[in-house]
């Protein structure tokens, strides 16, 4: 069954890449669940029915899709309009809520592997990493050059944002946290336990840094010292750990005084669009508390509110979802919707803080490692959710169902002695 660790790394390399490229990943390995599934029949699912997290994740994911689904048939049955329009309710609205069961497929695969062995999950994560080395040299082609996908830098006319493959530095700031922090975790705990240089997880690590600071978003310049700190505090004594943190933040300062750098934190560029966004998703919560006005709704209902607003002006304000978490969701589906993915999130938190508790009582420094830097991933894309939707869009969920797919994976290591192969 080495081909199931194979497709798993090549989705891996995947989903660094496209939509295109995500889906056809995701593609291949759900073919392959599905042809395990009728080799094996209910057996399959096994492994991953007796991890830690299955149950409660298979409840939450279940909860979240049934309040965004309720969320669309209010909107159909009771439609809320402005400006005489109502949303227009299609079945692509269930279709992004469908990543929620990636973790599960992932993690299926992955336990047809004989022994589910920890050698196959290093050589995901190696794929993973490598992909990641790749697009750090591609990153800097692109800030010179534009290619492959120009956005240019308002600020800085002359480059152009990182955004790689995938289309929008917001998008790459939110998917590249992955990669990034689990390849300094697993680096860093290596460096600091055994004193061995890792160079694969350096360079990803670095590689994937580079990115992040080369994409130019705000929210990925403050997520970098904020995922740095959070590993500081897992790997270093105290009195290292301070004099870390403030030789860190000596180096933002003195960095944030460069002419180019300094420019792009002052302008306010999108501050003010983002604050009218998020006033609009609270009128749609007033108007419907329990639902929302529709999940994936509040982009398209945002015209006709400026419109009943300020019918001679609405053209000119900008036209888009809440660019927040909390106020999409809250917006979009109500104190239902908005409570669902508040449970789902935490426990995907606590799931990554568990699963590296459960590394440390087993003694496998690598799995502790690799949880940990995906409890930093997790953190950092809630803090990019504050100023963007990191939820529902499709790249970046594809990458947060594949990093939860590496902690059932690792749950699934444990429960068959992952001591004894470590």
């Amino acid at each position: 069954m080495r081909f199931s660790i194979n497709i798993l790394a090549l989705y891996a390399v995947l989903s660094l890449t496209s939509m295109a490229g995500m889906n056809l990943g995701f593609l291949l390995v759900f073919l392959w669940f599905l042809a395990a599934l009728l080799g094996m029949r209910g057996a399959i699912l096994d492994p991953v029915r007796s991890t830690l997290g299955y149950r409660p994740y298979r409840n939450s994911a279940l909860f979240l899709f049934s309040s965004c689904l309720l969320s669309l048939l209010m909107a159909k049955v009771q439609p809320f309009s402005y400006a005489g329009h109502a949303p227009e309710v299609t079945f692509h609205g269930v279709l992004k809520i469908w990543y929620l069961i990636c973790p599960l497929v992932l993690s299926v695969v992955f336990s047809t592997h004989v022994q589910s062995s920890l050698e196959g999950l290093k050589f995901i994560t190696r794929a993973w990493w490598s992909m990641t080395i790749l697009l750090g040299l591609i990153a800097i082609i692109q800030f010179n050059t534009g290619w492959p996908h120009r956005q240019v830098i308002p600020t800085n006319p002359t480059h152009f944002h990182a955004t790689l493959f995938l289309g929008h530095h917001l998008s790459t700031s939110s998917i590249l946290v992955f990669p990034a922090f689990t390849a300094l975790a697993v680096a860093l705990g290596t460096l600091l336990r055994e004193g061995r240089w890792r160079f694969l997880e350096w360079t990803a690590g670095c590689a994937g840094l580079l990115i992040l600071f080369l994409s130019y978003a705000r929210t990925a310049w403050l997520a970098l010292p904020i995922g740095i700190v959070l590993l500081f505090a897992r790997y270093l004594k105290p009195r290292t750990f301070w004099a870390s943190t403030g030789a860190l933040l000596v180096m933002i300062l003195v960095g944030s005084q460069t002419p180019a750098m300094k420019e792009r934190i002052r302008n306010s560029m999108g501050i003010h669009d983002r604050i009218l966004l998020w006033e609009a998703n609270l009128d749609y919560f007033k108007h419907r508390p329990l639902t929302g006005i529709g999940w994936l709704k509040t982009q398209e209902m945002s015209e006709f509110y400026f419109k009943e607003k300020d019918p001679e002006n609405y053209k000119s304000y900008f036209w888009g979802h809440a660019h927040n978490n909390f106020f999409e969701m809250l917006g979009g589906t109500g104190v239902l919707g908005t409570l669902a993915f508040l449970i789902w999130s935490v426990f995907t938190l606590r799931f990554a803080h568990r699963t590296r508790i459960m590394s440390d009582e087993i003694r496998n420094p690598f799995l502790s490692d690799l949880s940990s830097g995906i409890l930093a991933g997790l953190i950092l894309l809630h803090f990019n959710g504050l100023t963007n939707v990191t939820f529902w869009e499709g790249k970046v969920m594809h990458q947060q169902m594949f990093a939860i797919g590496l902690l059932f994976m690792i749950q699934i290591l444990i429960k068959s002695g992952a001591k004894k192969i470590g």
